[in-house]
């Protein structure tokens, strides 16, 4: 009898453990999983919404052939509406000041600022290792 109630005692809390395991980590967390991102996604869409201008810092890429800002928080790239702003910074590390457009996607950059040396190759490091 004790050996019968020590592994029904073993099955259920086996049974529990499996269910528990199955189960997401957090339930307040976002579509994306990732608090910080699902965050600096709602500030960016509240001022598209309101159309402010708003900081962001990100790389000035080239990605299909079209010139793109990658923000560093959330990683998604937008599509600039004025390329003279951003001409020559290609592949720079820099802080925007710019109107975002949800609609499609863009940024109006009103003002561009290159983030210091040490940020750039700290990053570009970086880059260089996930590479290989």
């Amino acid at each position: 009898m004790k050996r019968l109630l020590t592994l029904l005692f073993a099955l259920v809390i086996t049974a529990a453990l499996s269910m528990a395991a199955q189960e997401p980590a957090s339930k307040d967390q976002g579509p994306t999983g990732d608090k910080k991102v699902d965050k600096a996604e709602k500030k960016e869409a509240k001022a598209a919404e309101k159309g402010k201008t708003m900081s962001l810092t990100g790389w000035v890429k080239d990605q299909d052939g079209k010139t793109v800002f990658v923000n560093d928080k959330d990683k998604q790239p937008w599509n600039i509406s004025n390329m003279d702003a951003v001409k020559g910074h290609e592949g720079h590390h820099v802080k925007v000041k710019a109107k975002l457009n949800e609609a499609d996607h863009s940024l109006n950059v009103e003002k561009l600022t290159m983030m210091r040396k040490g940020k750039q190759t700290g990053e570009e490091k970086k880059q260089e290792e996930k590479k290989y």
